[in-house]
Parts: structure tokens; sequence; C-alpha cells
């Protein structure tokens, strides 16, 4: 058969499904007013972000709440909503402490024989343990590292030279480039990657000191933001003036730091006669949050019991942190996030007023997640408190960033992870005025994720990245709200062809091939592709991951969901940020040997071989 033929005996069978499966009712029109309602109130100041365990977060949640007990839908245990806890920030323990102990010289006195002056830091005052930092006590010399950077594809090593085994390690914040984002140290600015980077030289403590400023003497707030867990070492952040008095007088803190930004040269040294005891105790603050969770119930009295979950998360970054791409400078601005995901909740809302109007013949849950740009903490909560058993949901909707709709384009990444997806989207898109853009790759950075890696088809619609992602600059004044209503009668139509239809679709596991809805959410690894999908949970033997990408690296070399990575090569991998400043220092071809942990227990030990390949474009 000639491959035309083919495709017209795929399109009319697709067409048939669709034809046997919807309603006889009309499908009802999307309300756009109700649709730029809720955008506009999502995003507005008053919310402030989203940021889940605040205020905002929780008048998103109620306000999704009203329109859920508004269309009709039903809840579970006569609540629709499904609290968890979640870290919202950390405070100091009363045990933090730091003291310095100094010898004094005197001329003739042998060495053993000097005295030794203790000075004892205040907390708040001149010191605050750090988010990055283990709690524990460590004691050592100190050793001036710059801005504790080691980047050998541009010459520049601030441990080259020195030997910081054992020790406490002073480093200053940002790079010789100051908070400059696009400069060549950009790269290694992060605290993360210098905790990470110190653990591996050897040391067992951080120092702290902000770079020269108008900030320079603010410290970091105990925010989530900064909290980071299974760092392997103790940090601190120090008063500058506090510190200072501590360098010789040849080699002071502020000249160290002027001559290594002027000379892009490390200044590294040990320095002599001080010795430093620090003891680091957080401890972290937890506040509750709440996934959004009603259902409709299916028309028939068989295929009821069988359940479709179309979701979008409703939270966002609040005033920014580690995520936001804001590189305006000055105090933290609101990230309104009008289209990540105002837009998919203003989805989620007129699907759940249509759907609960005309059923379809399978059960609809419509789950809002919150806590998603924290990690998918709130769709893996869903699948691990799941009102229903998960072996009865047939398929996933997910919808995240569908406000910016361009040339009338709607993304569909999933398509081939259930048996007949391709098919209903390629006949939908013959007879709508989208233009349907198909990915198979079903593992992208939402919430999907937490579903299609317990093997349950996904669809995922999107209509692309722009400038305002992760920006305060994500405002509903620049929301397309025609695109909105359009995608919302695409996936309407989506959902009553796989919600009707007598066969539940299969599960496919796919290849990835196609681009990152979200690039710049994924966590990158320079321009190389490992493959893992990330288990955003923290773990304290090392890197837990989901599973791997098929086709991946990872994949090929064996690695499973549920494996622990403890170390690549000789560098030790404590958390997600640790893998990632591994395997970008490598490229294409390269080999890595991997040390995972298996098993029920973990008590598994195996090596694979990885290697990587270049990162698709």
């Amino acid at each position: 058969m000639k491959r035309y033929d083919k495709i017209l005996v795929g399109i009319i069978a697709s067409l048939l499904i669709i034809l046997q499966s919807v309603n006889s009712a009309s499908q009802p029109a999307p309300d756009s007013d109700r649709i730029h309602e809720a955008v506009k109130y999502l995003a507005s100041d008053e919310l402030k972000g989203r940021l889940p365990g605040t205020e905002g977060g929780d008048k998103a949640a109620d306000f999704i709440v009203n329109h859920f007990k508004t269309s009709g839908l039903k809840s579970w245990n006569n609540s629709f909503k499904q609290e968890f806890m979640i870290s919202t920030g950390y405070k100091y323990g009363e045990s933090s402490s730091v003291a310095f102990e100094t010898i004094v010289q005197r001329p003739g006195v042998p060495a053993d024989k000097l005295p030794k002056v203790r000075q004892n830091w205040v907390l708040s005052h001149d010191f605050v343990p750090l988010g990055i930092s283990e709690n524990g006590k460590v004691e050592g010399e100190l050793a001036f590292v710059g801005f504790g950077i080691s980047a050998p594809e541009i010459g520049y090593d601030d441990y080259e030279g020195i030997d910081v085994k054992d020790k406490i390690v002073v480093l200053i914040s940002e790079s010789p480039d100051s908070d400059k984002k696009d400069g060549e140290f950009a790269p290694y600015s992060s605290l993360r990657y210098k905790a990470s980077n110190a653990r591996n030289k050897g040391a067992i403590g951080i120092i702290m000191v902000r770079i020269q400023g108008d900030s320079m003497n603010v410290f970091e707030r105990p925010e989530f933001e900064n909290r980071g867990k299974n760092t392997g070492i103790v940090a601190v952040q120090a008063w500058r003036q506090s510190l200072s008095k501590f360098f010789p007088k040849n080699k002071t803190l502020i000249a160290a730091e002027n001559n290594i930004v002027k000379n892009r040269k490390p200044e590294s040294f040990i320095l002599p006669n001080v010795r430093v005891y620090i003891n680091s105790e957080l401890i972290d603050v937890e506040s509750p949050t709440h996934n959004v969770i009603g259902y409709v119930e299916g028309s028939d009295p068989i295929l009821k019991d069988e359940y479709i979950v179309i979701g979008a998360h409703y939270d966002h970054l609040g005033y920014g942190g580690p995520t936001s791409l804001n590189r305006s400078g000055g105090k933290p601005q609101i990230h309104h996030g009008a289209d990540d995901n105002a837009s998919g909740v203003s989805a989620l809302i007129e699907l759940a007023y249509a759907i609960a109007k005309n059923p379809l013949k399978r059960s609809v849950i419509f789950s809002s997640f919150s806590a998603e740009e924290m990690g998918l903490l709130g769709s893996a909560h869903f699948i691990d408190n799941s009102p229903v058993d998960l072996s009865k949901i047939v398929a996933m909707i997910n919808m995240d960033m569908v406000g910016r709709m361009k040339k009338n384009e709607l993304t569909t990444f999933g398509t081939s992870s259930g048996s007949y997806f391709d098919n209903i989207i390629d006949s939908l898109d013959l007879i709508d005025t989208l233009s349907i853009i198909k990915a198979s790759d079903a593992y992208g950075p939402s919430d999907h994720a937490s579903f299609v890696v317990k093997d349950i088809p996904v669809l995922m619609f999107f209509t692309g990245v722009h400038e305002d992602y992760h920006k305060p600059s994500d405002k509903a004044d620049k929301i397309n709200y025609g695109g909105i209503v359009w995608s919302v009668s695409f996936i309407h139509r989506v959902a009553e062809t796989i919600g009707n239809y007598h066969a539940r679709p299969i599960f496919t596991k796919t290849e990835s091939h196609s681009k990152s809805m979200k690039s710049e959410r994924e966590h990158s690894y320079g321009e190389v592709w490992f493959g893992i999908i990330p288990d955003f949970g923290e773990h304290p033997l090392g890197c837990k991951i989901s599973g791997a990408t098929p086709g991946s690296p990872a994949d090929k070399a064996g690695m499973k969901a549920d494996d622990i990575i403890t170390k690549i090569d000789d560098a030790e991998i404590k958390n997600l940020y640790d893998f990632m400043y591994k395997v970008r220092a490598h490229k294409a071809g390269d080999t890595l040997n991997v040390h995972i942990l298996r098993g029920k227990e973990h008590t598994e030990k195996i090596e694979l071989k990885v290697t990587l390949v270049s990162k698709v474009k």
C-alpha cells in the first residue's frame, strides 16, 4: 500500500474513533470572561506570586475551590483540598556557634608554648549558618580560596597550588565578574556549586563573605530558596568586618579580593596562626499547602470506574528564588506567573465547568497541583496519596503555560505514550483551526512527569517559552486570551475522545527526541545529555532518580527508577546539584563511571558506565 493510502486509512480510522466517542450534546463554548478573570486574579499583586505555604498561595487555592464547587464538581471526604507539608524556610538553632583561636606570637617563646586567645562570635551579628549547611561541628585551619571557583576551561582555579583537605575555607560570593549573569564565570557563581567544589577538594567547612558592594554585610535570609540539604559540608556566612581581622596585614581580605577581580588570577593562601571552630544547627520550618481536587463521575456504569486526570499547577515563584531568571537587580519583585501557570489553571477551571455539564463515560479527576515549581511536589503527593487506585487512571492531561499562543500553534507532548493518542491528535488537528505541533516526548519537567514514571499515558499541552518566563514581567496583560479559548476547545475534544472511547489507551515508553517544553527549567548539564528523570525529594544517601528517559545514555547503561547515585568517577554525589556540576564538566563522548545503590533497602552496590551524547537542540 502506498504511503499516502496508509495515512488516509489511519485518518479515517481515527475519525471513526472520535465520531463514536464524543457526546451527542454540542460542546459548550469556553467562557472567555471567566478565563480572563481567573488569570487576572491569580497573577495579581494581591497573591504575591502564589508561593506555596504563603497567604497568596492559600488565596489561589481557595479561588480554585470556589470554582470547582460552582461548576458542580464532587469532592472526596467533603473537601476539595489535599493537604501536604513543605519546607518554607529554616531557623537557627541555639547551639550554632563560631569561635576563633589565634596564637599570639612572642619572640623567643617555643611554638608549643605560645599563648592562645579564643574569640567567640555572636549569632546574627558576626555570623549566621547558611541554608546549604549540614548540621554538625567542624574545626580546623583556615584557608582563603578567593571565589571558590575551579574552571580549567577558562584557565582559572582558586584551588590550584593549595591543599585544603580537612580545612575550613573562606570564599567570596558571586565571581570576579561580580553579579554579571552572562560573564564567563556565571556557571560557577552559585553557592551550591561552591559548596560542592569545596567538599570535593577535601574541605570540611565554609565561611562565606559577600562580595564588596552595598549588600556586603547583608545576611542571607532564612527562606526556602536558600535552603539546600545533603551538601556534605558545614557552612556559615560571616560579617566582613568580623572576619577581616583574622587576615594578616600583608594579605588583607579587601586587597586579595581587589587583586583577583583586577588580574583574574587566584590569590589563595593559608591564614597563619588561626584555628576556627564551627557548630551549625538549622531547624526546618514547614508549612501546609494543598492540591485542589474534584471529580465528575462518569455516565457509563462500567467505564465510570476508570479515570482521566486533568491537571494544571497553580503555584509560582513568589518573589523569585533560585529558578528566577530576573536579571534586573535591585530588591525582589513579585513574579506574577500569568502564563506560568495562571493560564493553565484558567483552562482547567473552564474544562471543569464543561465536563461537569456534560459528563464523559469515564470519570474525570480535576487537580490543580501546588509546589510544582519546588520540584513536582504536589503531583508526587497526589501519586502517593491518590483518591483512586493508580491502576484505574487511564490517562493524564496536563496544561502548563497555554497563555502565549502564536501563529495558532499548540504543542502536544506525549503523543506516543498512549496507543491511540497520535491518531486522536492527527484527526482533531485535521478538523480544528489550530496548528498542532506533536512531540512524542512524555518526560518533560512538569506535573505529567509524576504520572508517566508510573506508566500512565500522558498528554501535555503548551504554547511555548517566551522572554518573560520566570520573570516579574509574566503578567496578565500579555496573555493571548483568545488562544486559551482555542486551546480549551481542543483539549476538551481530546478529553472527550479518551473519556468516551471503549478501550483504554495502552502505555508505551517513548524515546526523547523533542526539544524541551521549558528549556530554561530543565536541569541543564551544559551541552551533553545524561538522561535521568530526577526525584526532587532529598535523600541522605545521594541523588535519587525517578527513572531514566527511554533511549537516553542513562537508560542504555541500565539505570532504573529509585536508583541512588552516590559517586561519579572520583566525585562524591550528595544531591542533584552535585550531579549537574559533575556532568556539565564533560563533553559528548566521555564515559563516566557511575556508582549507584539499588534494591528495596538500597544495599546493592552497582557501577555503570554512562557515555554522554550531545544534547538535542
